[in-house]
Formats: C-alpha cells, sequence, structure tokens
C-alpha cells in the first residue's frame, strides 16, 4: 500500500474553489478507480491555536491524504483523461500544488 500527500494553496480568494474542486470532483472521481483505498482531507489549526501548542504550521492550506493499493494504481489513475479533466480544476484554483508519495509500512484500522 501506498499514501499519496498533496499540498495545496489556493490562490487569493479561490479558496471556495479550490475547496469544491477537491471535494466535488477530483476525491469522489479518484475515489471510484481501481486500487482506491480511502482518503481524507487534512487542514491545519489556526494559526494562534498552533502556536499555543507549541505546534508547527504547516506550509499548505489543505492535504489531501489518499491510500492506493499500488503505485501501479495510482499511475494507472493519473493516466485516466478524467483526472486530467478533475485535476485541472483543482490546479486552477491552487497557487501552489506539491506532492510526495510514502510506502505504508503498517496500519491500524485501514
Amino acid at each position: 500500500m501506498i499514501s499519496l500527500h498533496v499540498y495545496l494553496t489556493p490562490k487569493t480568494g479561490m479558496g471556495a474553489e479550490l475547496d469544491s474542486a477537491v471535494r466535488d470532483g477530483w476525491l469522489p472521481a479518484m475515489s471510484e478507480q481501481p486500487g482506491f483505498i480511502s482518503a481524507v482531507i487534512l487542514k491545519p489549526f489556526d494559526d494562534e491555536d498552533l502556536e499555543a501548542l507549541g505546534a508547527s504550521k504547516p506550509d499548505a492550506a489543505m492535504e489531501a491524504v489518499c491510500l492506493w493499493q499500488s503505485e501501479q494504481d495510482r499511475l494507472d489513475w493519473v493516466a485516466r483523461p478524467l483526472h486530467d479533466e478533475v485535476f485541472e480544476k483543482v490546479t486552477a484554483a491552487a497557487s501552489s500544488v506539491s506532492y510526495t508519495l510514502q510506502t505504508v509500512e503498517q496500519g491500524w484500522g485501514v
């Protein structure tokens, strides 16, 4: 199993558009693909709360964490025209998009 971590920050004034592109387009389309397991959207606590807790402030405004059976399953999804169609709306609303991949060594409740 692998995890895809996508870090997103909206363009100025486009937070709602980015949120909608992720929640209503990209992740629902991804969830229908072979090999997809699950996904979550993470948003950081408010800056003041993070500071009070002594926690680091993330660089991105949103993180999508997606679990896949294999890297090949994820690559097959990325190669489908539907991926480009739904992800284009994400990139249109984002000022920055970056990602990383990790191997899931062990899971609980997955």
